[in-house]
């Protein structure tokens, strides 16, 4: 019995010091830091968190719901420039929502696409946000509180310290989407 707890306390020491998987989101994150930074002698996280997770139809919702909004601002400002008299302000406003109505259309065509390919569940990506001590051959760079938005294949589509303008470029994911603009 001493025996066999001795050895599977030696089999369980061996298997911790084995070797160790890497972390897929560290080694992104440390590659994009390498990239802005140079050459690293080391990252050390203080912390990582994951903070969101969308999915294609949840990013999509989220845009329409965007576009919705501003289209209608543009029709009540419209109206409101009529009303005073500044007709190429309201022409302005107006060709704005129209253009917003195409891209409306647009949205809902790419949602469509992707129902039909059971796709709208599937996930786009994740925000995270870390803090870290990064060392180069210059010095010591403290990173705190930055947020990243990696797509399920750890790379880095962005990276700022203000999670809403990772939002902002998250939209040219969605398959068609960005076409919709040019």
């Amino acid at each position: 019995m001493k025996r066999a707890v001795i050895s599977a306390f030696i089999l369980l020491s061996l298997a911790a010091c084995g070797p160790k998987q890497s972390d897929p989101v560290k080694d992104a994150i440390r590659g994009k830091v390498e990239e802005q930074l140079g050459e690293l002698k080391s990252l050390s996280f203080i912390n990582l968190e994951l903070v969101e997770s969308s999915t294609f139809g949840e990013e999509i919702a989220r845009r329409r719901s965007t576009i919705e909004l501003r289209r209608k601002q543009n029709i009540k400002l419209a109206e409101g420039y009529q009303a005073n008299g500044k007709v190429l302000n309201a022409n302005a406003k107006l060709e704005a929502a129209l253009k917003d109505e195409a891209v409306l259309k647009g949205i809902e065509a790419i949602e469509k696409r992707l129902a039909d390919h059971d796709s709208l569940g599937v996930k786009e990506l994740d925000i995270y946000k870390f803090s870290a001590v990064a060392r180069t051959t210059e010095g010591s760079t403290d990173i705190n509180d930055m947020f990243i938005a990696i797509i399920p294949a750890s790379e880095i589509v962005a990276m700022d310290y203000k999670k809403e303008n990772l939002l902002k470029s998250s939209g040219s994911l969605i398959p068609g989407y960005k076409a919709l603009f040019d």
